[in-house]
């Protein structure tokens, strides 16, 4: 009996933080959408290459191993809403960490270009 009890809630915490990891996705695309329509800055970080395969129409592309030099080149305010993506969330990620640490307060990470649009 206690090995079924221990196995039922093992199977329990699983899928509630599969339902966790789901529900984050979707908020983290669904905030991204939201931003998106209210016409803030919207950043690709991919490289070149991926970003002609398709891109949110209005992006820049600006890879994000450049992305703190090109934000100054651009002179992109510090505090402007920015919604950075990729191919799955990690390179925007990255971008964000370097941005905020070159002072940049408003960034948001929308994920995966491939979600973003499967979400839209």
């Amino acid at each position: 009996m206690k090995k079924f009890t221990l196995l039922l809630a093992t199977l329990m915490m699983l899928g509630v933080f599969t339902t966790t990891i789901v529900a984050q996705q979707t908020s983290r695309e669904k905030i991204a959408w939201q931003d998106i329509k209210q016409g803030v800055l919207v950043v690709d970080v991919r490289t070149a290459k991926e970003f002609d395969t398709g891109h949110i129409k209005g992006a820049l592309n600006i890879p994000y191993d450049v992305a703190v030099n090109q934000f100054t080149a651009l002179g992109i305010n510090k505090e402007r809403r920015v919604v950075l993506y990729c191919r799955s969330g990690n390179r925007s990620g990255k971008a964000i960490a370097a941005l905020t640490q070159a002072g940049y307060t408003n960034l948001h990470n929308g994920g995966g270009y491939d979600g973003l649009m499967k979400n839209k």
